[in-house]
């Protein structure tokens, strides 16, 4: 019986599908980690775990040679995809774990000139906009299972705050905590990060450590401009 779940995110910064010196460097990493589910963002169907992952993933189109917003994989058993309010961005995938059903949802919270260069939107409008969308979302899931959400939020959450903005984390914070969620990576002690993982209050206390990393390519160079962030639960009763 499984008694540790490890969960990884991470924004790959759209890997080409040839990028020779670029993705063996981010397989690597994955192999490293070795989690039992992956949120990868800004990614493509090529980063592939491997054949004992399955997959739910946010829409794509042919021309975009693989590349998808947001992609799951998940070494347990897939049961169900829920919708999300925007599916080209967000997937929501039902996971069978040995102690109940967990709702991952995979996602990116927009950046802060989302919709500026072509005035559209002003600085950071749009970013609080797909907050509150994405608040709007979990508030509907976390009536149906312990929920998972993570990915690229665009909002530090711990010091330092070098990304974001003080009505951002507001406004992010308040939509967790209206869903019962607990952002297991808001934690100074991994430093600057803007991509995080969250979980619903009760599987929350079952997370023993949170760890964050990069890889690199040859020359020295990072792979993205992402660090990746990890969590492991234990399913020991005396975590309950």
């Amino acid at each position: 019986m499984l008694t540790s779940l490890r969960i990884a995110t991470w924004n790959l910064a759209k890997p080409k599908p040839n990028g020779w010196s670029k993705n063996p460097a981010i397989l690597e990493k994955i192999h490293e980690i070795n989690a039992d589910i992956w949120i990868l963002t800004e990614t493509n169907d090529v980063i592939n775990p491997g054949e004992q992952y399955s997959q739910a993933a946010s829409y794509s189109e042919p021309e975009w040679n693989g590349f998808k917003w947001t992609t799951i994989w998940s070494r347990l058993p897939i049961m169900r995809h829920w919708q999300t309010y925007d599916p080209w961005i967000g997937v929501c995938a039902e996971i069978f774990t040995p102690i109940e059903n967990l709702l991952v949802y995979g996602t990116i919270i927009t950046y802060a000139r989302d919709g500026v260069l072509n005035k559209e939107a002003k600085i950071w409008e749009r970013h609080y906009e797909s907050i509150q969308s994405h608040s709007r979302d979990w508030k509907k899931l976390k009536k149906l299972l312990p929920l998972c959400v993570a990915g690229d939020f665009n909002e530090a959450l711990s010091q330092p705050f070098s990304y974001g903005t003080p009505k951002g984390r507001e406004m992010l914070n308040q939509g967790l905590e209206q869903s019962n969620l607990v952002c297991v990576t808001a934690n100074s002690e991994l430093g600057y990060n803007i991509d995080h993982i969250c979980l619903s209050l009760e599987w929350a206390k079952r997370v023993q450590n949170a760890n964050k990393w990069q890889a690199y390519k040859s020359n020295g160079h990072p792979v993205t401009d992402h660090f990746g962030v990890s969590v492991d639960l234990s399913f020991d009763t005396s975590c309950s």
